[in-house]
């Protein structure tokens, strides 16, 4: 079981990147997808270690476990499989991401760990201008039944379950 307990810590590494990433507003955008990859790779391995290393106790066992889910916990589950599935197999992962506007005003600033933007410019607002910058910070989410979730919050609660499903398997089955 050391394989999967290490699979669970490695999913939770690159949920903490992609935290990390969607709160920076500068430099390369395109690691919140190698982390949400490399994400979603580790989770479902997860189930594939388990399937392997513990074979039809497993399977029976995960069969009666996905029963006593709530609808929504198996939609998620099946959504992150398929996601993964398409992220690997086809032409990537179905998350989405839209720009939200973070304002600047003149002699402002922001600051986050990708660096920092410091708005200079006349002491004054000119009659009719616009003073001040926007930055543009990319906001990834899915669509899951419907639903619009946050990329990262969708995903830790996808952890949840995959760690609550080991922790009940150890318990019930694999003492």
């Amino acid at each position: 079981m050391q394989n999967v307990d290490k699979k669970l810590r490695e999913a939770e590494f690159f949920l903490d990147k992609m935290r990390k990433q969607e709160r920076k507003a500068f430099g390369d955008k395109e690691r919140f997808d190698f982390y949400l990859s490399a994400f979603l790779n580790a989770a479902r391995t997860v189930d594939y270690r388990l399937r392997h290393e513990q074979g039809e106790k497993y399977e029976t066992w995960r069969k009666a476990w996905g029963s006593k889910l709530a609808p929504a916990e198996n939609g998620l589950i099946k959504f992150m499989v398929d996601d993964r599935n398409v992220e690997v197999h086809e032409s990537g992962s179905g998350r989405m991401a839209e720009a939200k506007e973070v304002k600047v005003g003149t002699g402002g600033s922001y600051s986050d760990s990708s660096g920092t933007l410091l708005v200079m410019g006349s002491p004054g607002p000119l009659i009719g201008s616009d003073t001040g910058v926007t930055i543009h910070m990319s906001r990834y989410y899915f669509t899951i039944a419907g639903t619009e979730r946050i990329a990262t919050e969708a995903c830790a609660e996808y952890l949840a379950l995959l760690a609550r499903m080991v922790s009940g398997y150890k318990t019930e089955v694999a003492q």
